[in-house]
């Protein structure tokens, strides 16, 4: 799978819950458009290895897009930050 690019990632935010659209961007330090174990656990510390690996479908070490939205579906990411 190819890495979604950070806009895609944006889009796919907005459209779910529009607070969680920045801590996602922000998180996202590296700008690969992906999130990494350390850069969520900087917008939701409460996160563990294990919850990552949940939501970590393809076990890469990072979070695209379509985790990301898997994930929040699942109830395993918050529906909105604020």
């Amino acid at each position: 799978m190819k890495p979604m690019k950070l806009t895609t990632l944006a889009a796919v935010a907005a459209i779910m819950a529009p607070g969680m659209l920045w801590a996602l961007t922000e998180a996202d330090t590296d700008g690969d458009g992906m999130l990494n174990l350390a850069e969520l656990q900087s917008v939701l510390p409460m996160i563990t290895e294990a919850d990552f690996a949940k939501m970590d479908a393809n076990a890469d070490g990072v979070l695209d897009a379509d985790e990301i939205a898997m994930a929040r579906g699942a109830g395993l990411l918050p529906a909105n930050e604020g």
